[in-house]
């Protein structure tokens, strides 16, 4: 390969007003940049962050999703040179004229920090092989091929940071101008050849070694090989072991999981996790012909979309896309601020909160802190009253979180609290109810398992609460896996139970590590156990000790912690306490 640096180019080679009474956390974050974290603080902080900005921005652009004058509306707007079928040569015509003068990253990062997020991510490189930062591998960057000439992965990392506000980048693994790459596919789960894999090691090293600490790095499509997913995850953590590197990057060498784009699961994660939501579902990129609609109207609808991810425990990361000249679209700056201002009020039951117990109800959503738990009203009932069962825990107090002058009457019966939420005020956007507590949440699950008639408990797949991640070799691949079972057992009978475990044939050689109550036990399937059937095995492991009187919280999962995201897969696998 030619350096760009020789002059000869070859190219064959994520509270005052709008503060969110965030001074700490801003100082800590800006912090960062200049003292060392441990890899454990820097997941808790990322993962505390809750909600971001994701930013789609290149040459694509200036396009607006218009090719010779005709709308491309097929696929998003930032893949049209890939939908409008253009030419290699025309689409760098067009980054010839990419010079974006309305451009502030300032104000970028100011509007992330007054939209309430806690860092940007923005696309340092999409799939046309465009650079928004000044890389010595290719010509095809913001400062060799546009009249704009500025770094803007630079200029915006400095703005991001000045703002106590954390930075990450999205790089793709596939590229339309890289002459060795695999050409245009319809799919874009291409394989990376590996010339193209260097190519994507040596730009990727510019990005952890010249623009400052990343809080993550986003990949995305492409087919690498395992290889080449360890290769690349090594290099950035070779050089920034505190960067999280995003599910994307394939072959579960990620640090996290993404969800598909605007996916939310309806199931319980067992994993860090994202959601990337984009501002409309049919493009990320700026589209000039774009029906946006009601400002409030969209605003709840993605508030309502990073509530639920961030009651499920994961983190949202919500799109914008600046027109070609760098302005940002007046109708997504309004969203985001609309959003701002909820949680200027609100924030308190977003950021650095936990999944609750109660997780999901039939009227909305809750999260938990500790002594708190922080009631979504996404759907509240015509009726006025919401019901939660199964809480033994008496409510200290109960306000409305945007005005904790506004007292809320909460009448325990037994073990149902019920809320009556007609004197709430109307909002165009989502009320919240704190209630608070002294101690522990006493919560009785609907799941809770029951004694057979003979006294034992059988832990089966069928009663077991299932908490998942993805894996995946690509876009298309990646399916949910099952990494963890969890059952609960209310006032157990006796304090000492024994375990048998019964498995099949084809499962002698797995580890598994049951947890009670947070003890360990190993669970080691051999073929030395008792065969009781054909191609069937029973064991029995050590007596296990349950609380009696109390309820019991029982997880399997792997006991090799190094791939989080392969499946469980133990199906076939039966646990009893008898």
């Amino acid at each position: 390969m030619i350096h760009k640096s020789f002059l000869t180019i070859s190219l064959s080679i994520l509270l005052i007003p709008f503060s969110f009474s965030c001074q700490s956390e801003t100082n800590s974050n800006a912090q960062q940049t200049t003292e060392p974290q441990s890899q454990d603080q820097a997941i808790s902080e990322w993962e505390s962050q809750k909600y971001s900005m994701f930013i789609h921005f290149g040459v694509y652009s200036e396009l607006g999703g218009v090719w010779n004058d005709e709308r491309v509306e097929i696929g998003y707007s930032e893949q049209i040179r890939a939908h409008g079928k253009i030419p290699k040569e025309d689409f760098r015509e067009v980054a010839s004229t990419f010079n974006p003068v309305n451009w502030n990253p300032d104000s970028v990062a100011v509007l992330a920090r007054n939209a309430g997020m806690k860092s940007i991510v923005i696309t340092a490189k999409h799939h046309d092989g465009f650079a928004l930062y000044d890389t010595e591998y290719s010509n095809f960057d913001i400062i060799d091929a546009t009249p704009y000439g500025r770094d803007i992965i630079k200029e915006l990392a400095e703005a991001t940071r000045k703002q106590g506000l954390d930075f990450g980048v999205y790089f793709s693994l596939i590229d339309w101008n890289y002459e060795h790459a695999v050409p245009i596919s319809s799919h874009n789960s291409d394989s990376i050849p590996p010339q193209h894999h260097q190519f994507n090691l040596n730009q990727v090293e510019e990005l952890m070694t010249e623009y400052g600490p990343i809080s993550e790095i986003w990949f995305d499509m492409g087919k690498p090989t395992l290889e080449q997913s360890r290769e690349l995850k090594e290099m950035v953590k070779r050089h920034q072991p505190n960067t999280l590197v995003s599910g994307r990057i394939w072959n579960d060498q990620g640090d996290f999981v993404v969800m598909g784009d605007n996916v939310s699961p309806d199931f319980r994660m067992g994993t860090l996790w994202q959601t990337p939501a984009s501002m409309f579902d049919e493009t990320w990129g700026y589209r000039s012909w774009q029906e946006r609609g009601n400002p409030q109207e969209k605003a709840l609808e993605k508030l309502k979309g990073l509530i639920k991810v961030v009651s499920n425990g994961g983190n949202y990361l919500l799109n914008i896309g600046p027109r070609g000249d760098g302005s940002i679209v007046e109708f997504e700056k309004e969203v985001l601020l609309l959003i701002g201002g909820w949680l200027n009020k609100n924030g308190e039951a977003i950021y650095g909160t936990t999944t609750s117990p109660l997780f999901e109800q039939s009227w909305g959503t809750v999260t938990a802190k500790p002594g708190k738990q922080f009631l979504f009203l996404t759907n509240p009932p015509e009726n006025g009253r919401i019901e939660i069962e199964g809480l033994r825990t008496q409510p200290a107090e109960a306000t409305l979180l945007a005005d904790p002058s506004q007292s809320i009457r909460v009448n325990q019966d037994g073990d149902k609290y019920s809320i009556d939420i007609t004197e709430l005020p109307e909002t165009d956007l989502v009320n919240v109810i704190v209630i608070e507590y002294e101690g522990e949440l006493k919560f009785i699950p609907s799941n809770t398992i029951e004694a057979s008639d003979g006294g034992s408990y059988p832990l089966t797949s069928e009663n077991a609460t299932d908490y998942h991640s993805l894996s995946g070799k690509d876009y298309y691949s990646t399916k949910p896996t099952v990494v963890k079972k969890q059952w609960f057992i209310l006032n157990p009978g006796k304090e000492s139970y024994q375990l048998i475990v019964q498995y099949p044939q084809n499962q002698t050689g797995k580890e598994l590590e049951l947890l009670i109550n947070g003890e360990p036990v190993n669970l080691s399937f051999d073929d030395q156990a008792e065969m009781i059937s054909d191609r069937k095995y029973e064991k029995k492991i050590i007596e296990i000790n349950l609380l009696p009187d109390e309820l019991n919280k029982i997880e399997l999962r792997l006991s090799d912690p190094s791939n989080p995201h392969k499946a469980l897969a133990v199906e076939d696998v039966e646990l009893v306490l008898q």
